[in-house]
């Protein structure tokens, strides 16, 4: 029997599923007439590879990016980020005053305590889902 295990072990498909240790996601409530949101999070790899962010989805926003905010000639600026990596070993903060989610044009207002489903999605094309609650 253990023979037979191995085998079929060995017959199938190898699957990289790209994971990250999230804590701490939580979406910036605005006032409806805003038509986007702010999203933050504590990302860690763990993993012994370099996991790359290349976009973010949620059903309940028309669509969500990552961006940073830049200082330029004096001026606070923000530039969407086409991929987050992410190094074995590092943690990666998303927050105010740097990098975060812009999150656009909700579904419906958002009210503080309400939990928002995301889905990551990683180069390889797996994707990992987490729940974000909009604080004030």
């Amino acid at each position: 029997m253990p023979r037979f295990l191995l085998f079929l072990a060995l017959l199938a498909p190898t699957v990289s599923l790209a994971e990250l240790d999230i804590s701490d996601a939580w979406i910036k409530n605005l006032p409806p007439s805003v038509p986007v949101r702010a999203g933050y999070m504590t990302l860690h790899n763990a993993q012994s590879k370099t996991q790359r962010i290349v976009a973010v989805h949620s059903e309940s926003f028309a669509s969500v990016e990552i961006h940073q905010t830049l200082m330029q000639d004096g001026m606070m600026r923000m530039e969407q980020v086409p991929a987050l990596q992410i190094e074995p070993g590092e943690t990666v903060q998303l927050a105010p005053g740097g990098l975060h989610l812009m999150m656009m044009q909700p579904a419906q207002p958002t009210r503080p305590g309400e939990v928002h489903r995301i889905e990551i999605e990683f180069e390889d094309g797996s994707r990992q889902s987490l729940q974000m609650t909009v604080r004030k």
